[in-house]
């Protein structure tokens, strides 16, 4: 009699942890400003009216002309909810001028790893970006 109590408290206090994780999950957001790899650039995640996320360029470690002139410009575009932590859309390289498709998975409240690639997600590239205050 023990035992099944036992094995009914386990299952009790596993459910409860397996609803908090999910929840965890859920509560992750992918708005806000975002630091790239190797603090490169900022990133500002927003939803827009249609529903989908959007990231546009706001700072530039390089403050070149150059660097300057891609300021503003949209590098996620089209970004839409797959599960609670995970996005997909695409991604514009503008030194390059090519976009990818990606997909972005928001670790916890402080990072994220965006994929980019062309075809299968197998061979792409992924970067660690971590959020950022104004």
């Amino acid at each position: 009699m023990k035992t099944r109590k036992r094995l009914c408290i386990k299952f009790c206090f596993s459910a409860v942890l397996f609803m908090a994780a999910g929840f965890y999950a859920h509560s992750q957001d992918l708005t806000g400003l975002w630091l790239t790899k190797n603090g490169i650039s900022k990133i500002e995640i927003y939803k827009a009216k249609d529903g989908l996320y959007y990231g546009k360029l706001i700072w530039t470690k390089d403050q070149s002309e150059k660097a300057k002139k891609f300021h503003g410009e949209l590098i996620l575009t089209g970004l839409k909810q797959e599960s609670a932590i995970a996005y997909e859309g695409k991604a514009h390289d503008p030194e390059e001028d090519k976009t990818y498709s990606c997909i972005i998975k928001v670790k916890d409240a402080n990072q994220l790893d965006l994929r980019g690639y062309i075809g299968i997600s197998l061979i792409g590239r992924t970067e660690r970006w971590i959020r950022v205050s104004r």
